[in-house]
C-alpha cells in the first residue's frame, strides 16, 4: 500500500490475514469429490505425495503494477506439510514441468 510517500508499506494485521485466508478459501473450486474423500482427515493419513514444481514455488503475483511484496509467504508445499500431524510421511517430486501441483494421499 502506498501512503503518499512513494514507499510500499504492509499493514500485516491479524484482521487482514483472516480476510485474505477467507478470500483464498472462497476462491478454491472443487471439481469432484469422489467417494467423499474431502475434507481430508489428517489424523487418518499415513503418507502423502505432493507432485508439481509449483507446490514449492514462490509465485504470489504478476509483474509491473500487479507486483506485490508480501511480508511473508508460505508455499502450498509448506502449508500442507505444516498442517499435517507428526508422523505423516511426505514424498515430493517435481513431476513433469507444468503449471499445477497435485496432492495425493494414502489413508488408513
Amino acid at each position: 500500500m502506498l501512503d503518499g510517500d512513494g514507499q510500499e508499506h504492509t499493514r500485516d494485521t491479524e484482521e487482514d490475514k483472516s480476510l485474505m485466508r477467507e478470500i483464498a478459501g472462497d476462491s478454491i473450486t472443487l471439481l469432484k469429490n469422489q467417494d467423499a474423500v474431502l475434507p481430508l482427515q489428517a489424523h487418518k493419513l499415513k503418507k502423502i505425495a505432493i507432485v508439481g514444481g509449483n507446490a514449492k514455488a514462490f509465485v504470489y503475483s504478476g509483474g509491473g503494477s500487479a507486483a506485490l511484496k508480501p511480508s511473508y509467504f508460505v508455499s502450498p508445499y509448506e502449508g500442507i506439510v505444516n498442517a499435517l500431524p507428526k508422523g505423516v510421511q511426505v514424498a515430493y517430486s517435481e513431476g513433469a514441468r507444468g503449471q499445477f501441483f497435485i496432492l495425493r494421499f494414502v489413508g488408513t
